[in-house]
């Protein structure tokens, strides 16, 4: 048997705390020990501990240890008394402990199961009350992050505009690419339509991973194995307010290497050949670009002077933008499509406003009418 260990417990009328486990009676207000949850003050009760690790727990001498015993008290079921195990009558009216029908765990376990029910049996009304006054807090918050985001999708959408802008310059640019007609020498697995074969010959197209043998390896493996046991310690509640520490053997585990002998395949690359077309082809391909720019409103397409063997690629492209002055000389370029670009001049005044969300800016000219620009890059 395991050494004993004084336990503790608190009164619940009083509220006094730390009362041994050997007094039957709270020191403050006198009421019987009764049926208390027993503790020890380290909380070891809850805990294991190695050999080296009970330097705190408060062993009882052997006079305690008599005066305690090892068995739960006993409750008289005439008067509810309680009563060391040792007793043979109750202390209180002298029923004989032969009549008893429970001690201190039985006790206990009633009273846990009744404060279940008790707490089961709460009307669902206080429940629904309990729910109602826990949601308003998440009500509250969701209507604050709401608030939030409309206050934020509000100054997203806001506008800024700069004003005192003169146009300083309009400038074009079109472009037409141009392609050619080109031979090129290729190679492949096969001969595309058109082409003009100029040799073919057996070549390797890929390998294969072949199985050619297998062969002994040692590779090293692992694994877990009891080193040694050592003994911990656990704390049983004996019901009557000491704990008896219980030993028990704990293994230890260490890693373990060794080798072991495994067959493994072997593979080689054994080459697979197949028959590599070489040949002439002509494809279209765009060698240059016509451009036209200027600096004025005499938009045009350049003129592509195709030679014999090009033509017009696809893919036209157009661009129409001006640049405009700020108060202190600051410059900055934008595009717009052509019909909005014909109706911008050098000279004229302009104020440019766009939204913090990074959207289309636009510009207002001197008659108010609004034209969608895009930054140029």
């Amino acid at each position: 048997m395991g050494r004993l260990v004084m336990g503790y417990w608190d009164c619940p009328i009083c509220g006094n705390k730390g009362i041994p486990g050997n007094v039957m009676n709270c020191s403050s207000c006198g009421r019987a020990r009764g049926d208390v949850q027993f503790y020890m003050k380290d909380g070891a009760q809850d805990s294991h501990r190695g050999e080296n690790e009970r330097g705190d727990i408060e062993y009882l001498n052997e006079e305690q240890e008599k005066e305690i015993g090892r068995n739960p008290d006993w409750y008289c079921s005439f008067c509810n008394s309680l009563n060391k195990d040792f007793a043979a009558f109750c202390s209180n009216c002298g029923a004989s402990r032969e009549s008893s029908e429970s001690n201190y765990f039985d006790q206990l376990r009633k009273k846990q199961e009744a404060e279940r029910a008790e707490l089961e049996a709460q009307p669902q009304t206080a429940q629904a009350q309990q729910v109602r006054k826990s949601s308003k807090k998440p009500l509250l918050i969701l209507a604050l992050v709401v608030l939030a985001l409309i206050l934020l999708f509000n100054y997203l959408n806001g506008n800024t505009t700069q004003k005192g802008l003169k146009v300083t310059e309009l400038a074009w640019v079109r472009a037409i690419p141009v392609e050619e007609y080109r031979e090129f020498s290729e190679s492949g697995w096969t001969l595309p339509d058109g082409a003009e074969e100029t040799g073919r010959r057996s070549e390797i197209h890929h390998y294969d991973q072949v199985l050619d043998h297998y062969e002994n390896v040692e590779v090293e493996r692992s694994r877990r194995v009891i080193d040694h046991y050592e003994t911990k310690y656990y704390y049983k509640d004996n019901g009557n307010g000491s704990f008896e520490e219980v030993p028990y053997e704990e293994p230890v585990y260490k890693t373990e290497y060794y080798t072991e002998t495994v067959s493994q395949p072997v593979y080689v690359p054994v080459p697979r050949y197949m028959t590599k077309y070489y040949y002439n082809i002509f494809r279209w391909v765009q060698s240059r670009e016509a451009v036209a720019s200027g600096t004025d409103h005499n938009a045009h397409w350049p003129e592509t002077d195709l030679k014999e063997n090009e033509r017009e690629g696809s893919g036209r492209t157009e661009k129409y933008g001006f640049t405009v002055q700020d108060e202190k000389n600051g410059q900055a370029s934008y595009l717009l499509a052509e019909e909005d670009w014909l109706n911008v001049n050098v000279g004229d005044s302009l104020e440019i406003t766009a939204k913090r969300t990074g959207a289309d800016p636009y510009f207002t000219d001197g008659n108010g009418r609004q034209v969608r620009i895009v930054p140029a890059r």
